[in-house]
C-alpha cells in the first residue's frame, strides 16, 4: 500500500505530475540578452543573505567591496558564480563586486531595455545605500531618502505613485523576518515581456487581455529600486538599483485610471458571507447597504480628495476574493493543483498538511505522461462505518465526473446503516487516461481494482477483516469484474432503476415504427408489466416461459395487418431480452433470485436488501448540489486540489457531524420522554406510524371506491363533454376490463391511465386517485361510459362499483396496476364501426380527446428521470447475451460455486456488449476501409492519428487474446 511520503520526489520529477491537459515540464525563462544574475535560481536568497543580514563591506564611492582575505582585487571573478555581476561580456579586472545583486530578471523590459541595463551595471551606474536598522540616525536617513525617491510607505499607497513592485521575498535572519521588494517604474513596464514570461508559465489569455493596464505610458524609463527592509518595523538595511527616470518618464501624467484597491474590511465581510455560500449578488447587495449606511470600518475619516481606497465591491473584484478565500483555505492558487496536493503529503514541505495525510489512504502522482493521478480519501470516521456497516453486509459503488475542473473522475463507496441511511465509506479520485476524450469511459477493471484493493488493505490492517458480503451498482461492468476479483464470494446485484432505464430505452426505440398509435401502446404496456414479472421471478425456468408465452402471444397478434408492425417490435424486445439479460448468471443479479440469496448469506430479510443504488445518486446530488455548491466560484468548476482539501477538511467532517448531531438528538428525545411514555421510544413509535400511513395510502392506492361525490361527478360530466377519454381498449383477463387514456387538465405531457374491472378493481394514474383512493374524476367519465355502452346493450357484462373501503379491500385479489395493464389476449372488444358497438363509430372514439401519438406513459417518466449523478444513462450496449445451454435450474453449490457464476455473469455482458457494439461499428468501419483506398497520402490530424492509435491497440488486444 502507497503511504504519502514514502518516496520523496524530485523537483524534476513533481515538474511531471500534470494532467493530461498541461504541459509536462516547466519551461525555464530565458531572457534574450544575458542579464546580470545572482544564482541559478534567482528567485532564491543569496547564500549571504541566508547566512547574515550583510556582510562585511567596504564603499568605494557609490559602489562597495566585499573583505575577502582569499581574494585580490585584481583576480577575475568567477563567471556565474553567486554574487558576481555577469552581463555575458568579459568583465574587466577592476570591476566592483556586488555581493547582493538586484533581481533584474524579475523586470519586464523589453530587448532595448535589457541592453541598455546591462550597459548601466557593466559602467557601475547603478547605486547602493546600507544602513544599520539598529541606528535611529541611519534609519532616518534612509526614509529620508525613500521620500526622495517616492516610496516612503504614503507614496507607495498613493494612486498616483508610479511605482510598481515587481518582486518581492521574504526570509528569515536570526530572530528578524526580513524582506526585499523589487520596484520598477511605470513608464518602463512593457506589457510584451509580461505576455511572453506568463505565456512560458502556461499561462492562456486572450490577446485583448494583454493590453496595456498601467496609468502612465510606456517611456523606455530603466528607473528601478530594490529595498530591504524589516518586517514589522519597516528598518531599512539597503537600497539598491537605478532611480534615475528617463525625460519622458518625468514629464508623464495619468492616461488611465489606475487601480484603486479596494477596502480590507470589504473583503472581510464578503469572505464571511463567501464562507456562508453567498453568491455574488448577494455579497454585491450587502456592499451596497453598508456603504449607504457608512458601515464599514475607517468610513467615518474617509475623505474623498485623498482617498487611496474604495468601498464599493466591483463586479471585478471577484477574482481577488476568490484569491484570497482560497488563501484562506490554504490553497496558493499561483501553483498548479498537483504541486499544492505533492506539498500536502510531503513531511518536508512547509505546506504539509497533517489532517490531509491521515485522509488520504492512497496516492499516485502523475509522473510519466500515460500515468494516472490518483488519490482515495478515506476519514476515520469513515473507516469506522465501513468496517461496521459494510463488513458482512452490503456495500453500493457507483462514480461520478465533473466534479472539478480537472478531467477527473470520482467513484464513491456507501454503506447503509441502521436508520436505512446512506453513509459514504471511501472515496476515490483519478485522472483520465491521456488523449480520451469522453472522461465518464476513461476508466478500466484494472484501475478499479487496484483502488479498491489498496482500500480493503487499509481496512484490514485497521480491524483485521474486511469483507462486503453483497454489493450492489448499476450495469457497469468494470465496476462487477473489480468488485468479484477482490472478493471472489461476493453477490453481485444490478440496481433495479438502472435495469429498467436500460431495458425503457431499448423499447422506445424498437417502438418507434410506422404502425397505428393504439397498437404500440398497446404493445408498450404489455411489454412493461413483462418486465415488471420479470423483476419479480425467483426461478430461472419460470422466467423463461414467461418470455416465450409473450412471444406466441406477439406472433398471435400478429395475424393482425394493423398489430403486425408494433407485434415485431415486441417480439424484438423480447428477443433482446433472452439474448443480452437471461443468462442464468446474469439473470440472478437483477431477479428477485439474487436479493433472497444476499439476504440468507447476510441473515435479514429480503425487504433489508436495497434493490437501487438511491443511497447513492441522492448522496451524489446532495455533494454536489449542496456541500460543493456553496464553494463554486461564479458558477465554475473547482480546482481539484481545492476539492480534495474541502472534501478532508470541510464536507466530509460536516456531514459526520450533522450524522453524529441527529444521532445524539434521537438519543436524547428517547431519554428525556422515556419515562412519560412508559418506557417506550417514541421515535421508533413514530416511524412505525409513519410506516403504518405508508401502508394505508398504499392500500388506498390498490383498491377503489365509489362513494357519492356530487363534485366529481360533475368534473366527469364535463370530461365526457369534452371528449378527453381516448385509446379505449378492452381485454379479457379473469374478467372483462376497459382502459383509456386521458390528458391531464393541466396541459402536461403525460396522460392518465385508466381502468375498470368487472370485478370491482379500478384505478388510475392521477394525483387524486394516488392519494385518496376513492374514485377521481377520470374513473367516473369511464364508468359513465362503459355503463352507457350496457344499458344500450353493446357491453353484456356487469360491472361491480363498491361503495365503501371495506368492500372495496374485501376483494381477494389486488387490482391491476394502471400504469401496467396486463394484455395477455388480443383485444376482443375495440370501440370500432361494424363491431359491437353499433352505435359509436371508431372516428368518434379517435375523437374523444383527439387521439394523437403516445408512447410514453407516466411509468416511462418515472425511469427516465436519472437521479442526480453525472454518469450518463446505462443503454443497451451495457446489456450482456444468454448463451444457448444456460438454462439449467440447478443451483450454484458453495462460496467457489457463487465466484464461478458471478464472474460468469460479468464476462457473457462483456462478451455481448462487444457484439453490439461490433455490430453497430462494422458499417462504418467498413466505410472508412473504402475510403482509404482512394487515396494516395493518409490524412496529418491529430483525429486520425489518434483514430490509427486505437485501432493499433485494438489489433494487439486481438492477437493477444
Amino acid at each position: 500500500m502507497s503511504t504519502p511520503g514514502a518516496h520523496q520526489l524530485s523537483w524534476a520529477e513533481k515538474a511531471k505530475m500534470l494532467p493530461p491537459t498541461v504541459p509536462l515540464t516547466r519551461k525555464p525563462i530565458v531572457p534574450s540578452i544575458p542579464l546580470p544574475i545572482v544564482s541559478p535560481l534567482d528567485n532564491k536568497l543569496t547564500w549571504v543573505e541566508k547566512g547574515r543580514l550583510l556582510p562585511s563591506t567596504i564603499q568605494i564611492g557609490s559602489h562597495r567591496v566585499m573583505q575577502q582575505s582569499n581574494m585580490m582585487v585584481g583576480n577575475a571573478p568567477p563567471v556565474g558564480g553567486p554574487g558576481w555581476v555577469q552581463a555575458g561580456l568579459s568583465l574587466p579586472s577592476l570591476t566592483p563586486v556586488h555581493n547582493a545583486q538586484v533581481h533584474l530578471r524579475k523586470l519586464l523590459l523589453d530587448a532595448e531595455q535589457q541592453h541598455a541595463i546591462g550597459v548601466l551595471y557593466m559602467e557601475s551606474k547603478n547605486t547602493e545605500s546600507l544602513y544599520n536598522q539598529n541606528l535611529s540616525e541611519e534609519q532616518q536617513n534612509a526614509k529620508a531618502k525613500l521620500l526622495m525617491l517616492g516610496l516612503d510607505p504614503d507614496s507607495r499607497n498613493a494612486l498616483e505613485n508610479r511605482w510598481t513592485a515587481q518582486y518581492s521575498v521574504k526570509w528569515v535572519c536570526g530572530m528578524q523576518e526580513q524582506k526585499r521588494t523589487l520596484f520598477q517604474c511605470s513608464c518602463g513596464y512593457h506589457v510584451q515581456a509580461r505576455q511572453e514570461r506568463e505565456v512560458e508559465k502556461g499561462a492562456n489569455r486572450k490577446p485583448e487581455n494583454w493590453q496595456r493596464r498601467v496609468p502612465y505610458p510606456f517611456t523606455g524609463c530603466l528607473a528601478h529600486i530594490e529595498v530591504t527592509e524589516r518586517v514589522g518595523d519597516g528598518a531599512i538595511s539597503r537600497i539598491a538599483g537605478f532611480p534615475e527616470h528617463n525625460g519622458p518618464c518625468q514629464t508623464a501624467v495619468l492616461e488611465r485610471v489606475p487601480r484603486i484597491p479596494l477596502h480590507e474590511h470589504v473583503y472581510e465581510v464578503a469572505l464571511e458571507q463567501l464562507q456562508c455560500g453567498a453568491s455574488l449578488t448577494a455579497i454585491q447587495e450587502t456592499n451596497s447597504k453598508m456603504v449607504d449606511n457608512q458601515a464599514y470600518r475607517g468610513m467615518s475619516t474617509y475623505d474623498p480628495k485623498t482617498a487611496n481606497v474604495r468601498y464599493l465591491f466591483l463586479p471585478t473584484d471577484h477574482t481577488s476574493l476568490y484569491r484570497k478565500a482560497s488563501q484562506n483555505l490554504g490553497v496558493d492558487v499561483r501553483l498548479q493543483p498537483q504541486y499544492n496536493v505533492d506539498d500536502w503529503l510531503n513531511p518536508e514541505s512547509t505546506n504539509f498538511k497533517p489532517e490531509v495525510t491521515e485522509a488520504v489512504f492512497h496516492y499516485s502522482a502523475r509522473a510519466e505522461a500515460g500515468d494516472r493521478f490518483e488519490i482515495c480519501l478515506s476519514t476515520p470516521e469513515m473507516d469506522i462505518c465501513a468496517h461496521k456497516y459494510a463488513h458482512h453486509s452490503q456495500l453500493i459503488l457507483d462514480g461520478t465526473f465533473g466534479v472539478c475542473s480537472a478531467r477527473l473522475l470520482l467513484f464513491i463507496a456507501l454503506a447503509v446503516d441502521e436508520s436505512n441511511k446512506g453513509v459514504p465509506i471511501a472515496l476515490f479520485l483519478f485522472s483520465a487516461e491521456t488523449g480520451t476524450k469522453a472522461t465518464h469511459a476513461s476508466y478500466n477493471t484494472a484501475i478499479l481494482e487496484k483502488l479498491i484493493q489498496t482500500w480493503k488493505l487499509r481496512l484490514e490492517t485497521k480491524f483485521g477483516s474486511f469483507e462486503p458480503y453483497s454489493a450492489i451498482t448499476d450495469t457497469d461492468t468494470k465496476e462487477r469484474g473489480a468488485l468479484v476479483r477482490i472478493w471472489p464470494q461476493i453477490i453481485l446485484l444490478i440496481c433495479k432503476f438502472h435495469l429498467r432505464q436500460c431495458w425503457t430505452n431499448q423499447r422506445k426505440k424498437l417502438l418507434k415504427c410506422k404502425a397505428p398509435d393504439f397498437w404500440k401502446n398497446h404493445i408498450r404496456d404489455t411489454l412493461q408489466k413483462l418486465e415488471v414479472d420479470l423483476i419479480a421471478t425467483v426461478d430461472h425456468a419460470d422466467a423463461t416461459a414467461l418470455l416465450e408465452t409473450h412471444k406466441t402471444f406477439f406472433n398471435n397478434l400478429a395475424a393482425n395487418p394493423e398489430a403486425k408492425c408494433a407485434c415485431e417490435a415486441g417480439l424484438d424486445h423480447i428477443g433482446y431480452l433472452q439474448k443480452y439479460w437471461m443468462a442464468r448468471p446474469l439473470w440472478e443479479s437483477w431477479s428477485e433470485c439474487g436479493r433472497i440469496a444476499a439476504a440468507a448469506r447476510i441473515g435479514v430479510s429480503v425487504e433489508g436488501i436495497i434493490p437501487t443504488t438511491n443511497h447513492l445518486e441522492s448522496f451524489n446530488a446532495v455533494l454536489k448540489r449542496k456541500y460543493i455548491q456553496r464553494y463554486l466560484r461564479s458558477g465554475h468548476r473547482l480546482r481539484f486540489d481545492i476539492l480534495i482539501l474541502l472534501l478532508i477538511t470541510q464536507i466530509l467532517p460536516q456531514i459526520f457531524r450533522r450524522r453524529n448531531a441527529q444521532r445524539k438528538y434521537s438519543a436524547w428525545v428517547t431519554s428525556r420522554f422515556h419515562s412519560s411514555s412508559g418506557g417506550q421510544d417514541l421515535l421508533l413509535m413514530q416511524q412505525k406510524h409513519h410506516d403504518n400511513q405508508k401502508e394505508y395510502a398504499r392500500q388506498l392506492r390498490s383498491v377503489c371506491w365509489w362513494p357519492i361525490d356530487e363534485g366529481r361527478h360533475r368534473h366527469a360530466c364535463e370530461l365526457l363533454h369534452l371528449q378527453s377519454l381516448y385509446s379505449i381498449t378492452t381485454s379479457n383477463v379473469d374478467g372483462l376490463a376497459y382502459t383509456s387514456l386521458c390528458n391531464p387538465s393541466s396541459g402536461g405531457p403525460t396522460p392518465y391511465v385508466i381502468s375498470i374491472h368487472t370485478s370491482g378493481r379500478a384505478s388510475c394514474t392521477c394525483l387524486d386517485f394516488h392519494h385518496n383512493g376513492k374514485a377521481c374524476k377520470h374513473l367516473r367519465a369511464l364508468r359513465l361510459l362503459v355503463d352507457g355502452w350496457v344499458i344500450q346493450g353493446l357491453v353484456r357484462a356487469h360491472f361491480h362499483y363498491p361503495l365503501t373501503l371495506e368492500n372495496a379491500q374485501a376483494l381477494h385479489q389486488p387490482p391491476p396496476r394502471a400504469s401496467l395493464p396486463s394484455f395477455m389476449e388480443a383485444p376482443s372488444e375495440i370501440v370500432s364501426i361494424g363491431e359491437s358497438f353499433s352505435a359509436t363509430t371508431w372516428m368518434m372514439v379517435q375523437a374523444i380527446g383527439q387521439d394523437t401519438m403516445l408512447l410514453g406513459t407516466a411509468f416511462d417518466e418515472e425511469f427516465e428521470q436519472v437521479p442526480s449523478s453525472s454518469r450518463p444513462s446505462d443503454g443497451g450496449s451495457l446489456d450482456s447475451e444468454s448463451s444457448g445451454g444456460e438454462t439449467s435450474n440447478e443451483e450454484p453449490v458453495g462460496d467457489f460455486g457463487r465466484h464461478v457464476v458471478s464472474q460468469q455473469g460479468i464476462s457473457m455482458q462483456i462478451m455481448h456488449r462487444l457484439a453490439q457494439e461490433a455490430q453497430a461499428l462494422l458499417p462504418r468501419l467498413y466505410g472508412i476501409n473504402n475510403a482509404l483506398s482512394d487515396i494516395q497520402t493518409l490524412p496529418s490530424s491529430p483525429e486520425i492519428l489518434e483514430f490509427q492509435q486505437v485501432i493499433q491497440k485494438l489489433s494487439a488486444r486481438f492477437s493477444s487474446l
